[in-house]
């Protein structure tokens, strides 16, 4: 119910904004649940391919399912202790042959085989190396914290963040086929040293987070800047965006 409730929220607070989405000869495809799946064209991963997913709540059904379907090593970054607890349940429940669920009667897409694909990372995105705080959601039942304090609570917990090109270096990975970022807001300064440091990126998942005053306005201007360093949007759905470099 939660997840249908929030999927229904993103709908009322997405209006038109200025873009256009580009055909792309490649297949696109949706993996994951409705809620937490993302359209990628699958065609461009392989066994090889370097996926960074960052924020991942409690539905990794896009992670589990891209370690499934492409075989590749996936790294999962979140801070939030629901988040690992909720992995490490996964992978317990997996390990054991037992089906665990993303939520009632949605199992999860993933084998003993794929679990060893997933790479937990309890860190967060930011612009830089530092610990902040993340603040709760009104809602105790919801698990997403963010950085910005998109909800104006008090309630929050202190973990470790890092920039993009850092956790790359520290990983020796010097580029990235596909990276998601689900950061509650942390987007825009992520997004910002992105293309700062001119990470290369082929497939790049952004769900937006629009804040009280000026917030879409500040979506804009991503989505601007973004398409001005030669990301294409190839498909949308809400607040998700999926852009594709040019070149790729």
């Amino acid at each position: 119910m939660i997840h249908r409730l929030k999927k229904y929220v993103k709908h009322l607070i997405a209006p038109d904004l200025r873009y256009k989405i580009h055909h792309t000869p490649y297949s696109l495809q949706k993996l994951g649940t409705d809620y937490g799946g993302w359209t990628i064209p699958t065609t461009l991963l392989e066994k090889d391919s370097i996926c960074y997913l960052a924020g991942a709540g409690v539905d990794i059904s896009f992670d589990t399912t891209l370690a499934r379907r492409i075989g590749c090593p996936v790294w999962i970054f979140d801070p939030t202790p629901r988040s690992q607890q909720h992995f490490d349940e996964l992978i317990k429940a997996t390990n054991e042959q037992k089906t665990f669920y993303v939520y009632p009667k949605i199992p999860y897409d993933i084998d003993p085989a794929s679990a060893r694909l997933l790479h937990f990372i309890p860190i967060g995105l930011w612009s830089r190396t530092d610990m902040v705080k993340f603040f709760a959601p009104k809602n105790e039942t919801h698990v997403s914290h963010s950085i910005s304090n998109l909800q104006s609570t008090d309630h929050y917990f202190e973990a470790k963040v890092q920039r993009l090109r850092d956790i790359m270096q520290t990983r020796g990975h010097g580029r990235l086929d596909l990276l998601k970022l689900d950061i509650e807001g942390a987007e825009f300064e992520v997004l910002d040293t992105i293309l700062e440091d001119k990470i290369d990126i082929t497939i790049l998942c952004v769900e937006f987070h629009p804040e009280k005053d000026g917030g879409m306005a500040r979506i804009q201007s991503a989505l601007d800047k973004l398409t001005g360093h030669g990301f294409r949007i190839i498909a949308r759905d809400e607040m998700d965006f999926t852009f594709l470099k040019t070149g790729a």
